[in-house]
């Protein structure tokens, strides 16, 4: 490896400033046209320092390359400027080819190696970063508290253990899976919309689930909550006529002579119709207690289940972390990568961030 500041240019080369190429006209007004323009100034002004700092030179060069390739992908809709990118992309793969003949591999090697080292250490930063984005989709999808997801193989090993313990739990909650009448009340009570008003630990809906299940189960032939007596035509009748028959035969018991005989049957009356109404609250009582247990037994299936699928993900996951966490450690620590990388930036920090943008940018970005 040169020492710092070492250049090694072979005798004779020609410097000062590259010649723009090309001539924009009417491109010249597009996005594409400027960033065209900004690329050559970016190349005359490499060629113009490969005597003093042949490694800056190269690798400047090389970052007008990466950067070339988005812009071929805009040009190809102006025929003008991609005319004009044609001949320079020629150019620039000249003065690519003559300065690497010109430094030689002494001095390119490290740069080669160094920006390949750069791109394997992003590539598993962004696992990294990806499998700690999908942990906390994971988290988020069972509505819990975001925290900070691991960041070592230590962390993630204990988080691992967690989510298998908590889904485990979960599953063993688990009941066998409701009848279609209760499954036909809980969409009738509402169904995902109850979510917000329903509890979420474990042990308050595991005993409410466990005591409903045998109220619900215990409907035969119906839905739960569907009583049929609960606004049938025979309640509509029953109820104004108990209550009209009693309000008639008080009447006639106050205004005739016979009050007795009428009024034991205004009494039977007012029994009747007071009867006829505690039917009805009766009967609707056991339609709401027939429909919340329909909902709080439907409720245990439903989240159990999730919560038990949400922590087995997140545990996939949890596992991929790790991995993804140890690789990049193993990465660090290893003397031909981790430590070869962080003695090539000892070597010349100051061209550190132009290794930086000429390996990230050849990088594609996460899907």
């Amino acid at each position: 490896m040169p020492p710092a500041g070492s250049s090694m240019p072979p005798g004779g080369p020609t410097s000062g400033a590259f010649a723009l190429s090309g001539s924009f006209g009417a491109a010249g007004q597009t996005n594409g046209s400027r960033e065209l323009r900004m690329l050559k100034t970016q190349l005359a002004l490499a060629v113009g320092q490969r005597e003093e700092d042949p490694e800056r030179a190269w690798l400047e060069l090389v970052s007008v390359r990466e950067r070339l390739h988005p812009l071929a992908e805009t040009a190809r809709e102006d025929p003008l400027l991609e005319s004009d990118l044609q001949r320079f992309r020629g150019k620039l793969e000249d003065q690519i080819a003559k300065m690497t003949r010109e430094v030689g591999d002494e001095v390119i090697g490290p740069l080669y190696s160094w920006i390949d080292l750069i791109r394997q250490r992003a590539r598993l930063e962004e696992q990294v970063a990806s499998t700690a984005r999908r942990v906390g989709e994971a988290r988020a999808s069972r509505g819990a508290a975001r925290v900070p997801a691991p960041s070592s193989e230590e962390e993630a090993a204990t988080a691992v253990a967690a989510a298998e313990q908590d889904g485990a739990a979960w599953s063993s909650e688990v009941p066998p899976a409701p009848s279609a009448e209760i499954h036909a009340a809980w969409l009738a009570a509402g169904g995902d919309a109850l979510r917000p008003g329903l509890p979420t630990d474990r042990a308050t809906v595991r005993a409410r689930g466990l005591a409903a299940r045998p109220v619900a189960d215990r409907v035969q032939g119906r839905t739960p909550g569907e009583v049929p007596y609960v606004g049938s035509k025979l309640e509509l009748v029953l109820l104004p006529t108990f209550g009209a028959a009693a309000l008639l035969l008080s009447m006639f018991a106050f205004a005739t002579a016979q009050r007795e005989v009428l009024g034991v049957l205004a009494a039977f009356g007012w029994v009747a119709f007071a009867g006829v109404i505690a039917f009805s609250v009766v009967a609707r009582q056991r339609a709401d207690v027939e429909r919340r247990a329909a909902v709080e037994a439907m409720w245990l299936h439903v989240l159990a289940t999730e919560q038990a699928r949400s922590f087995e993900l997140e545990a996939g996951w949890l596992r991929a972390l790790s991995a993804a966490l140890r690789a990049r450690a193993a990465f660090d620590a290893h003397e031909a990568e981790g430590k070869q990388l962080a003695a090539l930036a000892t070597w010349r920090p100051d061209l550190e961030p132009v290794v930086a943008e000429v390996a990230k940018s050849s990088i594609a970005p996460p899907a």
